[in-house]
């Protein structure tokens, strides 16, 4: 009987040390890592302060690639949200932007199996005196109140919690070294809808110089106002440079001029202008055996409809896309392509230079000095 007293006396005793030195353990456990980065200011903080980017940073996303997310309230700023779920080594989460100072601090709430309540990442950007590299001081912060399993549980705080973060810092530097390095800052670039006309374009190329790339230009616009005026189309619209390929040597582009209908009589025959389905495309470019010549009236396997000398026709891009103005040389416009493929980056756009999705900028008007502006437009999806 002794000995079963003794038993539990110790065993008392122990629950009292356990009770004791948990009080005496933190209420708060804090853990924070850095990185410094190259890249301009106001990228890093776009970058942040949506959680579009969450599948390239995130630690979830490497421990479980086929991690399950949705996103829901704004893109960017206070209330951008997402809610994940994945393996038993990521189990479920989710982060929420709670406030944010521009090019200052980016706030989120966390939930997930962390020990803890009031979780929360604090992200603060650090410019350096030079102003050439940022610093990306990234906090976790998380309460633990009275629960006395939270506050042993903080003992741990850099072992998975501190990982976590160290590896969202890397991959966030990762991610912004594979973005084009140039500073949008003061250029307003807006997401617009934009609607499909029907256009007649022609391909040409001339060397990167701007009286060269001028006399393509405009060359490739005299051959196409020859087919409008035959078909009986008239401009509808600016004339649009589509960058093809931005070479070392040379500019591979296409000439687009909008007309004011998507049919047309040539020669006595009528056509319209529409995006022709795969099916058509295939059977208009191949045969049986080998491709065949396109007449007018096929369509290529681009989808452009075949007029003549060069020319063809399409409905260009309709839906979401990045739009912005420029006022003075044109030798400023493949910074602004640039600009507009970094925003896009850091805002989470997806975007492909490819067909539909090229870039296009139109001359939409002429000072009396001749100094013209541009407007860019780069087709993106949310």
């Amino acid at each position: 009987m002794t000995r079963v007293l003794e038993l539990l006396v110790s065993l008392l005793i122990v629950a009292v040390l356990i009770v004791v030195v948990g009080v005496l353990l933190p209420s708060h456990g804090h853990v924070e890592r850095s990185v410094e980065v190259s890249s301009p200011l106001r990228q890093i903080y776009d970058s942040v302060n949506t959680l579009r980017r969450f599948p390239e940073w995130s630690p979830e996303r490497r421990l479980d690639p086929q991690l399950h997310m949705e996103y829901s309230g704004p893109r960017t700023g206070v209330g951008a949200s997402v809610n994940y779920s994945g393996n038993e080594t990521v189990g479920k989460g989710s982060l929420t932007i709670a406030a944010s100072d521009e090019d200052s601090q980016v706030k989120m709430d966390i939930t997930n199996d962390f020990a803890g309540e009031n979780k929360t990442y604090t992200i603060t950007l650090k410019p350096s005196e030079s102003g050439k590299t940022t610093r990306i001081n990234w906090a976790y912060d998380v309460d633990y109140g009275w629960n006395l399993m939270w506050r042993y549980a903080g003992l741990y705080i850099h072992g998975k919690p501190d990982a976590t973060i160290q590896t969202a810092v890397a991959n966030m530097a990762n991610m912004l070294a594979s973005f084009p390095n140039v500073d949008y800052k003061d250029q307003d670039i807006q997401v617009a809808e934009v609607t499909g006309v029907p256009v007649l374009v022609l391909s040409t190329k001339a060397p990167r110089t701007l009286d060269e790339v001028a006399e393509a230009t405009s060359q490739a616009v005299a051959r196409i106002e020859a087919v409008m005026k035959k078909a009986g189309l008239n401009q509808a619209g600016p004339v649009r440079t589509v960058t093809t390929n931005w070479g070392d040597d040379n500019y591979v582009f296409d000439v687009s001029i909008p007309v004011d209908s998507t049919t047309f009589t040539l020669d006595g025959n009528t056509y319209e202008i529409t995006v022709p389905a795969v099916s058509d495309l295939v059977d208009d470019v191949t045969t049986e055996d080998a491709p065949r010549e396109l007449k007018t009236g096929d369509h290529d396997e681009d989808g452009y409809l075949i007029i003549e000398d060069g020319v063809r026709a399409k409905i260009s891009y309709s839906g979401l896309a990045l739009v912005t103005e420029y006022t003075g040389s044109p030798a400023a416009l493949p910074l602004l392509r640039l600009q507009e493929k970094a925003f896009a980056e850091t805002h989470g756009y997806l975007y492909s230079e490819m067909n539909g999705g090229r870039f296009w900028d139109e001359a939409t008007a002429t000072d009396e000095d001749g100094t013209q502006t541009f407007k860019v437009t780069l087709p993106v999806e949310p």
